[in-house]
């Protein structure tokens, strides 16, 4: 690693950045599919059809924007849009994670399919 200049290193710091977001990105997934099935099992959505994705807005700490897991919008197979709080679990960790490699900002939306898993930042 001595060896290399600062535009290899650079590589090679955006190649594990993007790793550990697609890392953290893949937990989420898992995370978000549990959890939405048991808010929507415990009715305490708007729907009783599943969630079929979730959105979430940014807030901004002392520290900088992070994901806010407190009004997560699901949207139900039936098109139903139900927001919940999904703060004080996994899924809090994996957002707080993942927002230190993609580094929302104000403004910014994360929304992730549960179908098909995909996660994108706007």
């Amino acid at each position: 690693m001595d060896s290399l200049d600062a535009a290899q290193l650079n590589v090679i710091e955006v190649a594990c950045v993007r790793r550990q977001s697609a890392y953290y990105a893949a937990q989420l997934v898992t995370a978000l599919r549990n959890r939405t099935r048991e808010v929507v099992a415990a009715k305490e959505t708007d729907s009783r059809w599943p969630a079929v994705a979730v959105s979430f807005d940014t807030w901004e700490w002392e520290n900088g924007w992070f994901w806010c897991e407190c009004s997560a919008e699901l949207r139900h197979l039936d098109g139903t849009v139900s927001v919940v709080d999904l703060a004080f679990d996994d899924v809090s960790g994996l957002l707080a994670d993942l927002a230190g490699t993609d580094r929302p900002s104000a403004g910014d939306s994360l929304t992730i399919d549960l179908r098909t898993g995909e996660v994108t930042q706007e």
